[in-house]
């Protein structure tokens, strides 16, 4: 199933690298309502929106005068997101590498009336282990609660209360991804970072060594895997 060309430009690199580096300047403040906000709780607005006429003028796309950094709630007031009524869902499945970018992807597109269920975030709210310790006591609850999420979109009607969907993971298996997109009409984007730019963004937010080595070895494994 073909990308939308906005889909498409939010999941590039050049944009990732630009958003960053526009919520790092901000020292962690809104634009909108001047309260500071960890990074990760930021979002890059464009001011003039992205449409398909506009989406090849990286005057307008990639223009740092032309974002600016709002937290989650004053992101969707431009959007019209609050209280909108659900219509029809859609179901996005972002996968690729480890450390690729997919999360920094769907935190820049979603919305607070969209559900996304990340594995990862699963298991950090349910215990107190740090993002790579996984223990089996706690491994497997995770996996249920996923499981429980899916269902919901798998079986969701037009009584359910969320917009969209995003599944996160990374999926190098072009079987498994296929059965996503039958099971749940789901839209395929790939956040096709490269190997080397992969290991270097755990080189830079992963400090210690045996973890960063461990994460390191899953970059290896997806791209020994992954088949498009």
């Amino acid at each position: 199933m073909a990308l939308d060309p906005i889909h498409a430009f939010y999941c590039r690199k050049d944009f990732l690298d630009l958003a960053l580096a526009c919520k790092i300047k901000s020292g962690g403040v809104c634009a909108k309502c001047g309260e500071i906000f960890e990074i990760d709780e930021l979002r890059a607005h464009h001011i003039i929106e992205l449409t398909l006429d506009n989406i090849d003028d990286v005057n307008i796309t990639l223009n740092p005068d032309n974002i600016e950094v709002l937290c989650h709630n004053c992101h969707n007031i431009p959007h019209r997101r609050f209280g909108a009524k659900a219509g029809p869902k859609h179901v996005y499945l972002v996968y690729g590498a480890p450390f690729a970018g997919k999360v920094e992807y769907v935190n820049s597109v979603a919305t607070r009336n969209d559900l996304v269920v990340n594995l990862d975030n699963i298991h950090k709210s349910i215990c107190v282990c740090g993002m790579y310790d996984k223990p089996d006591s706690t491994k497997q609850i995770s996996f249920m609660i996923r499981d429980l999420l899916l269902n919901e979109i798998r079986t969701a009607t037009m009584r359910r209360k969320w917009q969209d969907a995003y599944i996160i993971g990374t999926y190098p298996d072009r079987y498994d991804r296929e059965m996503i997109e039958r099971e749940y009409c789901a839209e395929l984007i790939h956040i096709a970072t490269p190997k080397e730019d992969c290991i270097r963004n755990i080189c830079a937010t992963v400090k210690q060594y045996s973890i960063r080595e461990v994460a390191i070895g899953w970059v290896e494994r997806y791209f020994q895997r992954y088949r498009a």
